[in-house]
């Protein structure tokens, strides 16, 4: 076959092949941190649950998906929540989005573009995962972008061009240090080895023949030191764990039958040569290697083909949808995006899930993953309003609360709380601190940041009214007992109860005085509140009020004397007589008649000469003695 035509075959599927499948051995993820930017597409449909979601976490899983729509000017990173299986946000992106990288410690996202319509030079645009947002772009390529990959350590990017042309970004300064030509076109699928001491990429080899070939870089000198070439086009590598065996999809059409056969090339990388093949169902691209590094995984025509790394045979096939793969946080969860991105159970060989959207244009590539930091929100905050003196409790709801890096503070308004309790990962109990009347948001902090502010988490401290002092602090039940109540923001009180009960009338002094009347209570102890237009005071111990009901008293006995042989009949005057069950004369019951409230009539017993003291007992108490109740036995004539 001529070169011109080989490249001009070899352009044509190169380009569709960079629309569509990609090894995950050489892409990573990006961490997009979704803030401000959710809503922006409709939910994803999910059929059932394909993951687990942790209970206690302040980092989420995530999966960024390429979606390069039609045309050089626009395009979409999709952003998926992995424990829900829902399309979280999707990102524009102003250029073709092509693939995206992340640094090792997931911080910084690397997102390659196709290039401008006019121009076809390509660009790297850096995200700053905390914060979303492009920091700057960095100019790669003088023609179309074909792959990107990360060294190992993260501190160098590379970037391919169709030309033949390799750029080398300094990640510390996200300059472009050296740009190279391999001296092939079309250079693709761009693979480190574990040490990151060798580059590996598959391009388009010139005339002679073969075809195309694998073409080993050393990475120090940024030249190529050897060629293992193969009669066809390009596809997906699979590197092994350790570096020594790569594995290369083939296939060949014969002309003469019709028939196609494929097979995987197996390339010992320590001779730098084909040293076996692997006969292959049909198809055998978008290969990913599984993170125990024992299986590899390739799409073939009836599904999934899966390729044992210590035998090197195809041992299972998985009828499922192939699209391009990528293993997701789970070693056991392997994703095809294959229309929607199915979720695969590998150990049982199923699907267990699907996410898609309506929004969705062209998805193309393995999804990235990511484990990105998750700032705590706040969903709720109850009582909402309370003093300026603070001390009440409030219950702060939303989360992530626990977990790792889980929650450092929580302020009213830049003022941490007095106190706090983490209760359960979406629930803090805090203790408000004192401030002046305002409405302020409640914060929660975790190791990740700090929860945006909102309405939901608003706190208001209202000039509610405060509680000093109060005289008395006990009265008759029977009610009618004035009390002058002492506190702050008294002068807009609309309200004062003795417990649940209102005061019969309350008089504003001044801005801090208040004299409130009871109404007739059982005995007992309660707290005295004052209401504004504000709300309400905080029981504090100053605000007990005492209800009684008052002991009998004697206020005269007549006659006040009779003979020491007693029988003499006196008339007892007093008050509160009501619930007499004793009359005692010289600390001796007697036998008495209760004619009144004020009144009683009894019967002196015998006793010594002299006076005594008359009292009388009640359900409430007995009257204190005094000369008042004196009855003075006489000797008898």
């Amino acid at each position: 076959m001529g070169a011109r035509l080989r490249e001009g075959i070899f352009t044509v599927l190169s380009k569709l092949r960079h629309a569509g499948r990609r090894s995950a051995s050489a892409v990573s993820a990006f961490a997009l941190v979704v803030a401000g930017l959710v809503g922006a597409t409709g939910i994803a449909t999910v059929t059932a649950a394909p993951a687990r979601a942790s209970t206690a976490t302040t980092a989420a899983d995530l999966a960024y998906v390429v979606d390069s729509e039609h045309g050089f000017d626009r395009g979409q990173v999709h952003v998926i929540d992995v424990a829900t299986g829902t399309v979280a946000n999707s990102v524009p992106v102003p250029i073709k989005p092509v693939f995206v990288v992340a640094s090792p410690d997931k911080r910084t996202a690397y997102v390659l573009t196709a290039g401008s319509a006019q121009m076809f030079d390509g660009e790297v645009a850096v995200i700053d995962a905390a914060t979303s947002r492009v920091t700057h772009v960095i100019g790669v390529c003088s023609d179309y972008t074909t792959d990107e990959a990360l060294s190992p350590d993260g501190s160098r990017l590379w970037v391919e061009c169709g030309d033949g042309e390799i750029s080398v970004v300094d990640t510390g300064t996200d300059q472009e240090i050296k740009t190279f030509n391999v001296g092939a076109r079309w250079p693709s699928g761009i693979t480190f080895s574990p040490d990151g001491s060798t580059v590996y990429t598959m391009a388009w080899l010139p005339s002679p023949p073969p075809l195309s070939g694998l073409l080993v870089i050393d990475s120090a000198s940024y030249t190529v030191t050897a060629t293992i070439g193969y009669d066809d086009l390009d596809r997906e590598m699979v590197l092994s764990r350790d570096g020594a065996t790569a594995l290369i999809p083939q296939s060949h059409y014969d002309l003469g039958t019709h028939i196609t056969t494929h097979w995987l090339n197996v390339i010992d990388t320590a001779k730098r040569a084909i040293t076996a093949t692997i006969p292959m169902p049909e198809g055998g691209s978008g290969g990913v290697l599984d993170p125990t590094g024992t299986a590899a995984y390739y799409c073939a025509d009836n599904g999934i083909a899966v390729v044992d790394m210590a035998s090197l045979t195809v041992t299972r096939t998985l009828n499922i949808p192939c699209g391009s793969l990528s293993f997701g946080p789970d070693p056991n969860t392997l994703y095809s995006m294959a229309g929607p991105i199915y979720v695969i159970d590998v150990a049982a060989g199923k699907v267990t899930g699907s996410i898609t959207d309506s929004s969705w244009v062209a998805v193309r590539g393995p999804a990235a993953f990511v484990r990105a930091p998750v700032i705590p929100t706040v969903a709720a905050i109850s009582p909402a309003k309370g003093a300026e003196a603070g001390g009440g409790t409030v219950v702060v709801t939303g989360g992530p609360f626990l977990g790792a890096g889980g929650t450092t503070g929580v302020s009213f308004g830049g003022v941490p709380a007095a106190s706090y309790t983490v209760d359960s990962d979406s629930q803090i109990t805090a203790v408000v601190p004192p401030q002046t009347a305002r409405t302020v948001d409640v914060t929660v902090t975790n190791d990740n940041g700090t929860s945006a502010t909102g309405q939901a988490d608003q706190y208001t401290y209202a000039a509610i009214p405060t509680f000093a002092s109060m005289t008395p602090n006990s009265g008759v039940s029977s009610g009618g007992t004035s009390v002058v109540i002492t506190g702050t923001h008294l002068s807009t009180t609309t309200a004062v109860y003795f417990g649940g009960t209102a005061a019969s009338s309350f008089t504003i002094d001044s801005d801090t005085q208040v004299t409130a009347v009871t109404r007739a209570q059982t005995n007992g102890t309660v707290d005295v509140t004052v209401t504004n237009t504000s709300g309400t005071s905080t029981a504090v111990p100053a605000d007990k009020f005492t209800f009684f009901s008052p002991v009998p008293i004697v206020t005269s006995v007549s006659p006040p004397s009779g003979p020491t042989t007693g029988g003499t009949t006196v008339t007892i005057t007093g008050e509160r007589f009501t619930g007499t069950f004793r009359v005692d004369i010289g600390g001796v019951a007697v036998p008495y008649t209760l004619d009144s409230a004020s009144q009683i009539t009894a019967v002196t017993p015998p006793g010594q000469a002299g006076p005594v003291d008359v009292t009388v007992t009640t359900d409430v108490g007995t009257s204190a003695t005094g000369t008042a109740d004196y009855f003075t036995y006489t000797t008898s004539p």
